[in-house]
């Protein structure tokens, strides 16, 4: 009898083991961003945002029933493509004639033409790209053969880093005579967190991903009211 009792602890163990294995610890969201209130009249957005998280995750399951908790932490990396650039906004100083910063971040289009306006501007790329250190949450259920998932939660970031990036003719000369690569980082009243709403539904190692952020790209009245709707897929083969 205590033979068997052992053989049964062991079992449990075992199924224990083999159930945190699959308990999808390592976490990457490959997606699309839409971008929503942005300022469409100063600029044009592409359709395909893409963006990229890594995570390392870890599950707490409840007995064993088919729900558990999840937290863990990562990268978070979200792109916007469009013909634009964040700056900070100027305005005239009617008694000095002078040109003050006003505190405000907006978007200013690129150029399309030559200052002596003889030459076409074109470009490969130019996107703004935001990098977050996330810590995710989520709230499991799982089938127990754990094929069929849905997972729900959210996720709260800090920002490591902000830049934008520009591949293109030089801009900046009369007559552009070549091309040029540029980075420009910290930009003006970025917003430093970030939090809102994650869900997963899926099979196996892979899922249908989405998440909608609570929280704006810029300050409070510092810059366009404009946030990310994230659209794509999980792969957890771990």
């Amino acid at each position: 009898m205590y033979a068997a009792n052992a053989q049964d602890k062991e079992d449990i163990r075992k199924n224990a083991l083999g159930n945190f294995k699959q308990a999808d610890r390592v976490v990457v969201n490959v997606f699309s961003d839409i971008w929503m209130n942005a300022p469409t009249d100063s600029m044009k957005i592409k359709k395909i945002n893409r963006g990229a998280d890594v995570y390392l995750m870890k599950e707490f399951r409840f007995g064993k029933s088919n729900f558990g908790f999840a937290i863990g932490i990562g990268i978070g990396s979200n792109n916007l493509y469009s013909n634009a650039n964040p700056i900070k906004n100027y305005t005239l100083d009617s008694l000095t004639g002078k040109k003050n910063y006003d505190g405000v971040t907006v978007f200013k289009k690129l150029p399309t033409k030559s200052s002596d306006s003889l030459q076409d501007i074109n470009y490969k790329n130019n996107k703004f790209t935001t990098v977050f250190l996330d810590i995710p949450i989520e709230f499991r259920y799982r089938l127990k053969n754990n094929a069929f998932k849905v997972y729900l939660g959210g996720k709260f970031g800090f920002l490591l880093s902000d830049h934008t990036k520009y591949n293109g003719d030089d801009y900046s000369q009369l007559s552009p005579t070549g091309s040029i690569r540029t980075k420009q980082y910290k930009i003006a009243n970025v917003e430093s967190i970030r939090y809102g709403l994650t869900a997963r539904i899926g099979w196996k190692w892979i899922q249908v991903y989405g998440y909608y952020s609570l929280s704006k790209l810029f300050k409070k009245d510092k810059g366009p009211d404009m946030y990310p709707i994230s659209v794509g897929l999980t792969i957890s083969p771990y």
